[in-house]
């Protein structure tokens, strides 16, 4: 055995460092207690008999072979003045705990899983314990379940929650992800553009009256489910990406949504779009790689496809090398441990000032599937995207599952009329050209 000194981690299996993106929101949560970056996923189940005395086998099993989600956040040192915080492996994790069922009133169906989602993510994670837990809701409708797998943005980002869930539900003969780009180092130039754009300002978004006055209230949640062909479709026939068909369907459902509006001036809002700047030895790990660029959604333009145009035109300028979000990844590895928390806290609310930007937006990507619960298949994913509670006004998240996709919106309780955004986002991808999207009922894979 090798002694080691006091103050010292090992970093042997047991642990291992945060990332610059963890320790970011790790401060974030302790220098504003109470206030936290959360998301989640539910995933349908068509077999109302699965208990959760069988979930909580299914994930000891699963925790057995893969013990990555059994990590916590762990301080070795009492040191006031160096924070050396690591992920450590938690071998007493309680799955009473982190694996709970909740009933929700009879036949309330959608409209209950959506009340019951909501009281879900005003629960806040347990930051001693390991940073997610599992929610098995039934009661709203007899013939499925919902499976919700909920998460703390200090451990997972959107390629990290990709790997959770395949841990917990994925086949053990497909791999857990499909390669997502990654980034290397910016070049002394990136620095220069980066610094020459910081020097000019950041502009203010457009202030909508339609947000009803600054954020305030809880998260609440809306989901809009459809064909993946569909923004394949629409994104081949203009030669752009479906992240791009996303975010002009967004921005052509927050313009319907608050039209009146847009009759004057041609100022846009802003969206801060998370962007995952991986390396590529990082690809497989839990923990949070994702760092926001700001875009402009064209929202005052009436024509949907010049929308779209426009902005296919702003990713590719966010893609290209020198983008904020590449520069920052890299200046915020640099900082030292024991620089002052507020650096990094203030990086990771980016997403959180209004005047700034309007909403947050994610593309998680699709997750190939088939994925099954304790023997029983998942029909449907529903994304539930992150939001600052009482600091911004939305969030919209793309997540796809098998041929289905699902647009998540989470909303302040005070953003009047937010429940019509997935309606409206739907009704855009018709305006781009794709087939009527419906609300696609659950299905097997």
């Amino acid at each position: 055995m090798v002694k080691k000194s006091a103050g010292v981690a090992s970093r042997s299996p047991e642990t291992r460092p945060l990332s610059a993106g963890d320790r970011a929101f790790l401060h974030f949560s302790r220098l504003n207690p109470g206030e936290r970056l959360e998301f989640g996923v539910a995933l349908y189940v068509e077999d109302p008999t699965l208990t959760v005395a069988q979930l909580r086998a299914h994930v000891a099993e699963r925790l057995r072979e893969r013990p990555a989600l059994i990590e916590r956040l762990s301080r070795p040192s009492s040191s006031a003045s160096r924070d050396d915080t690591v992920w450590e492996l938690d071998h007493e994790l309680d799955l009473d705990y982190h694996v709970r069922a909740e009933e929700l009133p009879a036949g309330s169906g959608e409209d209950g899983l959506r009340t019951g989602l909501d009281q879900l993510a005003a629960r806040p994670l347990d930051l001693d314990r390991p940073l997610w837990r599992l929610w098995l809701l039934h009661g709203h409708t007899p013939d499925r379940v919902a499976v919700v797998f909920w998460a703390s943005h200090i451990h997972q980002d959107g390629k990290a929650l990709h790997l959770a869930l395949h841990l917990l539900f994925g086949p053990d003969s497909e791999p857990a992800t499909r390669n997502l780009p990654t980034f290397g180092a910016p070049h002394a130039r990136d620095y220069a553009r980066t610094a020459a754009t910081l020097l000019r300002g950041i502009p203010r978004t457009r202030q909508l009256t339609s947000w009803g006055g600054p954020p305030r209230g809880v998260a609440r949640h809306t989901w809009a489910i459809t064909e993946l062909e569909t923004l394949r479709q629409i994104a081949r026939r203009n030669a752009v990406t479906i992240n791009d068909v996303f975010l002009a369907a967004t921005a052509g459902a927050l313009r319907a949504w608050s039209l009146p509006e847009w009759k004057h001036g041609s100022r846009p809002i802003h969206a801060l779009m998370l962007i995952n700047l991986r390396t590529p030895s990082e690809g497989e790990m839990l923990s949070n790689f994702s760092f926001g660029t700001r875009i402009r959604l064209p929202c005052a333009d009436p024509d949907p496809l010049r929308r779209l145009a426009q902005v296919a035109a702003e990713t590719q300028r966010a893609k290209a090398g020198g983008s904020l979000a590449t520069v920052l990844r890299w200046v915020l590895e640099k900082i030292p441990a024991g620089a002052p928390p507020r650096l990094l806290a203030d990086a990771a609310s980016a997403g959180a000032r209004p005047k700034e930007v309007a909403l947050l937006a994610s593309n998680a990507g699709t997750m190939p599937g088939p994925f099954s619960i304790a023997g029983r298949a998942v029909s449907t994913l529903i994304v539930m995207p992150p939001l600052f509670v009482d600091r911004s006004y939305l969030a919209v998240g793309l997540l796809g599952f098998g041929t289905q996709v699902c647009a998540g919106f989470t909303a302040s309780a005070s953003v009047p009329r937010h429940a019509e955004l997935a309606d409206l986002w739907l009704a855009e991808l018709a305006a781009l050209g794709g087939p009527v999207p419906v609300r696609r009922p659950p299905r097997r894979f």
